[in-house]
């Protein structure tokens, strides 16, 4: 938590300065004040400047003091306290950079008012730069990795979604499939990139606490709530939040997000004054929603509301011919971070991450490779340094292999299908080709459509095999 905010009080007739001060220690708010002697130091922070001054010269025996200030902490905010009747005042206002101006002699109220609305507003931008600091990913959106059809539907659904700043987008997929990615890149694609981006898990949270996350609260709310909190509603506002695990959250949140979808507009906790906001809702369950609306746990009208748009991330599973570039990918980036430069996956180590079934998707994926580049002491992952095993029943079809002028297959344990059998075939002549699907055909004995047609119906990007692979059909 932050500490008080520092006020710096400037005037050249003392009785005004400390009548200003005076004023200040009614603010609700925890203060600090500031002389123009705690400068001297030079790392003072300084949230706002209270400015007086009466005519030209006492004017310009303030501007210095205000230049250190600024000079100390760059965007300050500044309030002048001046005569009603100082002439130009307009271009003074101007010259000082002033949030806002009170006419001497000074109110109390009015000035209470004015410096509790300002310090809302410095509360507010400092805990917006520091959830986007917080927030702020090492890595950019080319993460998403692959070339295959599933992912670039998605990304050009993305491309359509992002010409909206406000449109609330609905993420489905399995648990892994990388849909906290995908909500960051709609954001980074959108007009309002340079906005926050804020992310939350909802099932992180007790259903309490999570109100008071979003929405935020005023003293008083709740019986420990000293002072008030911005919710992320808030801090989001001009950029995205993203709400991920939607269907955990209460149904009594659900009815007041609903509310804020329709009117872009929210009261925080124990509070009476709406709050205007402009931020896209994002969010992402792995659920099926369907069933959670039926059976009443989610609410049927904001998940229509939400439902604007509906990406659906495929699971690794779907887009097998991305499993290659995905793992080079990831296998080179670890190769940097653990400072191993000369590390490659063995022939065999590629085929098992390309047969395995990853049901944990690209997450699962990132942690293997993660884990072996960090154990792995040669220079060369083996398939016992990859901890994961693909049960003999997962085997993707069969070995083969010629013997004497005929084809021998090795067949896995458990049931083979003739699609299987066919699938290796396929994959072990575009494999000798490097992708070359007329060669393929012609080894095949069979027209290049005919070949293209079953390439299609086992969803096999020939460009995959374009280098030298793990098996080959031997003569």
């Amino acid at each position: 938590m932050r500490d008080a905010h520092r006020i710096l009080v400037i005037d050249s007739n003392d009785w005004d300065a400390e009548h200003v001060r005076s004023c200040l220690r009614t603010v609700s708010k925890p203060l600090r004040l500031l002389r123009d002697t705690d400068l001297e130091s030079g790392g003072t922070r300084i949230d706002l400047v209270v400015l007086g001054f009466t005519d030209d010269v006492s004017m310009e025996t303030a501007r210095p003091v205000l230049e250190r200030a600024r000079a100390i902490t760059p965007g300050v905010q500044v309030i002048l306290c001046v005569p009603h009747d100082l002439p130009d005042l307009d271009r003074k206002v101007l010259t000082f950079k002033a949030r806002s101006l009170v006419h001497k002699p000074v109110q109390e109220d009015t000035l209470r008012e004015l410096v509790e609305q300002t310090l809302a507003q410095i509360q507010l931008r400092h805990e917006r730069l520091e959830y986007a600091k917080a927030n702020r990913r090492a890595t950019r959106t080319d993460e998403i990795v692959g070339s295959s059809e599933p992912i670039r539907r998605v990304l050009e659904m993305i491309d359509r979604v992002a010409e909206s700043a406000t449109t609330s987008v609905l993420l489905l997929g399995e648990s892994g499939v990388g849909k906290s990615l995908f909500a960051h890149t709609i954001h980074e694609r959108s007009q309002t990139s340079r906005g926050p981006f804020i992310e939350i898990n909802c099932a992180a949270l007790p259903a309490t606490l999570l109100e008071s996350e979003l929405f935020g609260y005023e003293p008083g709310a709740f019986t420990d709530a000293k002072q008030q909190k911005i919710g992320l509603l808030e801090l989001a506002d001009g950029g995205t939040l993203f709400l991920d695990e939607i269907t955990e959250i209460s149904l009594l949140t659900q009815a007041k997000l609903l509310k804020f979808l329709d009117s872009k507009r929210f009261r925080r906790l124990g509070g009476d004054q709406e709050i205007a906001v402009e931020t896209r809702i994002v969010v992402a369950s792995n659920r099926d929603i369907k069933l959670e609306v039926s059976e009443r746990r989610f609410r049927e009208d904001l998940y229509y509301r939400l439902n604007v748009v509906e990406i659906r991330v495929p699971p690794l599973r779907e887009r097998r011919e991305d499993i290659r570039v995905i793992a080079d990918y990831y296998l080179n980036s670890f190769k940097t971070k653990f400072g191993k430069p000369r590390l490659e996956l063995s022939d065999a180590a590629r085929a098992i991450v390309r047969e395995y079934p990853w049901p944990g998707n690209v997450r699962e994926l990132v942690n293997v490779l993660e884990r072996a580049v960090l154990l792995c002491k040669e220079d060369v992952l083996l398939p016992e340094h990859l901890p994961i095993e693909i049960p003999s029943g997962e085997r993707r079809g069969a070995a083969l292999r010629r013997v004497a002028g005929r084809i021998e297959m090795e067949l896995p344990t458990g049931p083979v299908t003739l699609e299987e059998v066919e699938l290796a075939l396929i994959e072990a002549m575009l494999r000798r080709t490097r992708g070359n699907v007329s060669r393929a055909a012609e080894l095949m004995g069979v027209s290049r459509g005919a070949l293209r047609n079953k390439i299609e119906h086992h969803k096999i990007n020939p460009r995959s095999f374009a280098r030298p692979a793990a098996f080959s059909l031997k003569d």
